[in-house]
């Protein structure tokens, strides 16, 4: 898929540029002093199988993996399409792959929004939205979605920023709770275990799944950058390479439709009744640590 057209919003030393068309993502995040926040998206063409591994993207209906593509809900097995890479598994839910469009836009804020309609990624209707706002201190992101099946639809909601960074960047969490997990970084319970330190790791190719957590920071050379969210983001995922860290809000744990039904609300997922919705908010705070203070 082509370059679509592009979208930019700006407030104070902040810019953001989106490309609505290539899976609503958020392809640059720009501070006037500290440089790009998120990495850059650089790519020219989209490919929704094999997305840039930049900028941020949403997670609609659900993150991670589901294991050989299928589950059951509410009595019924269903099937969806995997991911050509993934052994038989799906990742990540359709909507980062579908063109979204502009709902509303302001100088500071824009809306995106996704009518999904039933197919072979995923067998519930649904009406996504993404409002992004700047101000002069960050990024505030509202994620909303809407079940348009005429049934209850399992529920999940997230967000995938790639935030630009160095393994000499320190990073931490105050996640009080961690989940041991498999060969596929997958948890291999849906009990999380005590987790006692702050410091997220300093290598390379891991993924981590936290949950009881309030705020993620990233200390960058003149910069600290705090994730915070509501409460229905109970949970964050952690990946880190050489270049970037990947701090991931989500609303359940990764694999949760592999679960026993009986266990699956209680680790975040929700059942949506038709017309209901499932919302929250992620910002993104931004501090000059060169000044001492919001930049």
């Amino acid at each position: 898929m082509p370059l679509p057209d592009m979208v930019e919003i700006a407030s104070g030393p902040l810019l953001a540029r989106f490309a609505p068309g290539w899976g609503g993502r958020l392809t640059h995040l720009v501070h006037a002093e500290l440089g790009d926040i998120l990495v850059p998206t650089h790519e020219t063409e989209f490919d929704p199988w094999t997305w840039p591994k930049a900028g941020a993207y949403p997670l609609f209906p659900y993150h991670n993996r589901v294991a050989g593509a299928a589950f059951s809900h509410l009595g019924r097995d269903y099937t969806v399409v995997p991911h050509p890479a993934l052994a038989g598994d799906a990742m990540h839910g359709p909507a980062h792959r579908r063109g979204w469009r502009i709902e509303e836009q302001a100088s500071d804020r824009v809306t995106l929004r996704l009518d999904y309609r039933t197919d072979d990624e995923w067998p519930f209707s649904f009406t996504a939205w993404q409002t992004f706002t700047l101000d002069d201190q960050g990024l505030s992101l509202k994620l909303k979605l809407v079940n348009r099946a005429d049934h209850p639809a399992p529920a999940v909601i997230g967000w995938h920023p790639y935030i630009q960074a160095s393994l000499d960047n320190k990073a931490y969490t105050d996640a009080t709770a961690a989940y041991v997990l498999d060969r596929l970084n997958m948890p291999i319970s849906s009990v999380p275990v005590h987790h006692d330190y702050a410091t997220i790791p300093a290598s390379s190719g891991y993924t981590l799944h936290f949950c009881n957590w309030k705020r993620a920071e990233l200390l960058r050379d003149e910069a600290k950058l705090v994730i915070s969210a509501d409460p229905i983001f109970g949970h964050i995922a952690v990946h880190r390479t050489e270049r970037y860290l990947c701090l991931e809000p989500v609303s359940a744990v990764a694999g949760v439709l592999g679960l026993p039904e009986s266990e699956r609300q209680s680790s975040g997922l929700v059942l949506l009744g038709p017309g209901e919705h499932l919302s929250g908010r992620i910002r993104m705070s931004i501090t000059s640590i060169k000044h001492g203070e919001p930049s």
